[in-house]
């Protein structure tokens, strides 16, 4: 009951935060992302319904010339199989740090394509990166296991 009873207070705060205006907000301290590091797990059975689009989306997208930046939060390990051409390498674990937080765009208003294996961590590394002020950052449903089996190009791939 009392794991219950904490990972619904984070997910009220979660969504709190989602609603507010982050471009006034300041980037997170270190404590602040290491709070965030230690609480992510407690939200590891939630699935925010909020910024989700599919590979196709990001595709179509990249094909017509807007600018997206591929974020993939899975391990090393699961990097062997390729990633999306051009992604920005980051566990979730990782992005939880200043390091992580360094191989973001500059531009907050970025359109930062979120993806993991199949589209959980990346829903949970949402709200850290819309709190950090990236509001365009988006979970890829499916994660890369739909942008595989949608056919796109990846790079990297171990033979």
């Amino acid at each position: 009951m009392t794991r219950f009873l904490k990972s619904a207070a984070l997910g009220c705060a979660l969504l709190l935060a989602a609603s507010t205006s982050y471009a006034e907000q300041p980037a997170p301290s270190a404590e602040e992302l290491a709070a965030w590091s230690a609480a992510y797990s407690e939200i590891g059975g939630m699935e925010p319904k909020w910024a989700v689009q599919g590979a196709d989306a990001f595709k179509a997208s990249s094909d017509a010339g807007v600018p997206v930046v591929y974020l993939d939060v899975r391990t090393e390990k699961e990097w062997e199989a390729g990633i999306v051409e051009g992604a920005v390498k980051a566990t979730l674990t990782q992005l939880a740090t200043e390091d992580g937080m360094a191989l973001l765009p500059k531009s907050k208003t970025a359109i930062i394509a979120v993806y993991c294996k199949s589209g959980h961590r990346s829903a949970l590394a949402i709200p850290l990166l819309h709190r950090y002020g990236y509001t365009n950052a988006i979970s890829m449903k499916g994660g890369f296991e739909g942008w595989v089996e949608a056919g796109y190009p990846v790079e990297g791939a171990a033979q």
